[in-house]
């Protein structure tokens, strides 16, 4: 499947935990959320809405909340690995993507972060897809992060897609063929 431009994209995309300083333009972020709101999901239901976040002090005051939770939970096993990769949550990443739901869509979601995340390769860009963000809607929060990320009433935390410029190569996978079945 030579020059398969998606192929190569998915082939090629990477997590990326380190970003350059450089803000993407408005088309490419345009270009992203309409990847994003065009995902299929169950019966065309669309259960999501997509909150889009460039504001540095509220991606920093959402990172370090995310950080102090984890201190706060007493977890040391998460707290070494965040403090290892600097205690970044985002990696300095220009945009997040933060992806709420109806209750239950969770597949719907995913899929949603795929798109943003192939999309975002195929533009020449890096991310990273999270689940840590999720904590800051644990019940003693209350609805805090949820309303300053506009969520729908009812809604709950899906999942986060950080993208921009890496910084790094991020780390090769190799597809382990052991986990197919072909049944004919």
């Amino acid at each position: 499947m030579d020059n398969n431009q998606v192929l190569d994209a998915i082939y090629e995309r990477r997590s990326i935990r380190k970003y350059k300083d450089k803000d993407l333009s408005k088309e490419q972020i345009e270009a992203l959320v309409r990847a994003a709101l065009l995902s299929p999901s169950s019966r065309n239901k669309q259960p999501w809405k997509l909150s889009v976040l460039t504001n540095k002090d509220l991606i920093s005051e959402y990172e370090k909340g995310i950080i102090q939770h984890f201190i706060e939970l007493g977890e040391e096993w998460i707290i070494k690995h965040n403090e290892a990769r600097g205690n970044k949550i985002f990696y300095d990443a220009p945009i997040v993507f933060v992806i709420s739901m109806k209750e239950g869509s969770g597949i719907d979601v995913g899929i949603m972060a795929q798109s943003i995340a192939i999309a975002a390769k195929g533009m020449g860009l890096d991310s990273v897809i999270l689940g840590f963000p999720r904590v800051m809607f644990a019940e003693q929060y209350g609805d805090k992060w949820a309303n300053i990320l506009e969520f729908p009433e009812g809604y709950v935390y899906g999942i986060s897609v950080a993208v921009g410029y890496g910084a790094e190569e991020g780390r090769q996978r190799d597809p382990d063929y052991s986990k197919v079945s072909y049944l004919k």
